[in-house]
């Protein structure tokens, strides 16, 4: 992301388009540039407002495909800052990321032992959310503390797409806010560092991470102490971690010609379940689409809507089964059952065994989530 597309002062609503990228786009998660649409209607602004302003940069990208094209997301964040006149966007937005803005490899640190775990998993995954070729993950020590470095490569590797404040310190503040959320605790950093050149106003950046900010300093980076990786995760779970490298794994083998329409509807799924709210209409809102394109493009790729769901229940059952927290009651109210009994009739279909009976034989071989995954993406 050396163009300085420096979002220092407004930009115009006639701002020009970015410049044209030659050959593949690299591309984004969609669920960073959906938690950015989210925030902009806590704002005040109707996302099909956002949309429309940043039609000309979008190429034609819909919220309902899986990735975003890097130029795309850069054209996003410009108008959002154009009309919303948010100079903290980036802060806003990493207060308020959750696991699915990272897509499965979000709910692979999350489920992690430790936060040295997850951050080690961040450069090995980091292609799960942005393509290689504009940027790398870096991961290390500086004497005594570790760092965590968001490391943009010259423009001349990726011609066309300009480095961006906005989009740089969205990053940085979505881990130091994801960090402290999975961990349910405050993470004191020691510094804070960003290449590009500083805002009028840095006492929201000192506010926000609650250390020196520093600007122009050549690189965008968090430092903390190293004693801070043994920080145990508060959803930790060796079962679904396991999972969800794998689906993180399979992610990065699809690559970006894959839309991967089940998996998008596995993780708008994953929120909505214990707000009873698992139904397709519910899921086509919140990717940004309509029902009958979500049922259209399950069916072109051999799914349906019920087969998703069950799936994901099927799974997730096992896991919130083997936390001894969780009664089969708060099991059934987790995965979006209305009553007890649906869930046990459904357990049977899948298992041929009551929930209470699997439980038994399985107690104790894992750990179990400690918070409810419904909570992940609100």
């Amino acid at each position: 992301m050396p163009v300085n597309l420096s979002f220092r002062d407004n930009v115009s609503n006639n701002a020009p388009p970015l410049p044209t990228v030659s050959g593949p786009p690299l591309g984004v998660s969609a669920g960073y540039a959906r938690r950015l649409l989210e925030l902009v209607e806590r704002f005040g602004l109707p996302r099909d407002g956002l949309l429309r302003h940043a039609a000309p940069g979008l190429g034609g990208w819909e919220p309902l495909q899986a990735r975003i094209p890097l130029q795309a997301l850069l054209a996003l964040f410009r108008s959002a800052l154009t009309l919303t006149g948010r100079r903290d966007l980036g802060l806003e937005f990493g207060r308020q990321v959750r696991p699915d803005a990272f897509d499965v490899l979000g709910y692979a640190l999350m489920s992690c032992g430790t936060l040295g775990e997850a951050i080690g998993l961040v450069p090995l995954y980091r292609r799960v959310v942005f393509d290689a070729g504009y940027s790398e993950t870096q991961f290390g020590m500086e004497g005594e503390r570790a760092k965590l470095a968001w490391v943009v490569l010259p423009e001349a590797d990726h011609p066309g797409l300009p480095y961006c404040d906005i989009l740089a310190e969205s990053l940085i503040a979505s881990w130091c806010g994801f960090g402290r959320w999975i961990a349910g605790a405050d993470m004191p950093l020691a510094e804070v560092r960003f290449q590009h050149a500083p805002p009028d106003d840095l006492a929201p950046f000192s506010a926000y991470f609650g250390c020196p900010v520093r600007f122009a300093a050549g690189e965008n980076a968090l430092l903390f102490s190293a004693a801070l990786l043994a920080q145990p995760l508060l959803q930790a779970d060796a079962e679904l971690n396991l999972t969800m490298r794998d689906e993180a794994r399979k992610a990065i083998a699809r690559g970006r010609s894959d839309e991967a329409i089940a998996v998008q509807v596995r993780q708008a799924l994953l929120p909505l379940m214990p707000k009873c709210e698992a139904t397709l209409r519910h899921v086509a809102a919140r990717l940004g689409s309509n029902p009958r394109t979500v049922q259209r493009r399950l069916a072109t790729a051999d799914f349906s809507f019920h087969q998703v769901l069950d799936a994901v229940r099927r799974e997730l059952a096992q896991v919130y089964l083997r936390d001894p927290a969780l009664s089969s009651l708060d099991v059934a109210l987790l995965l979006g059952y209305a009553e007890q009994s649906s869930f046990t009739r459904a357990f049977r279909g899948w298992f041929g065994t009551p929930p209470s009976s699997w439980r038994a034989t399985h107690a104790g071989r894992d750990r179990g989530v400690k918070v409810s995954l419904g909570g992940t993406a609100s």
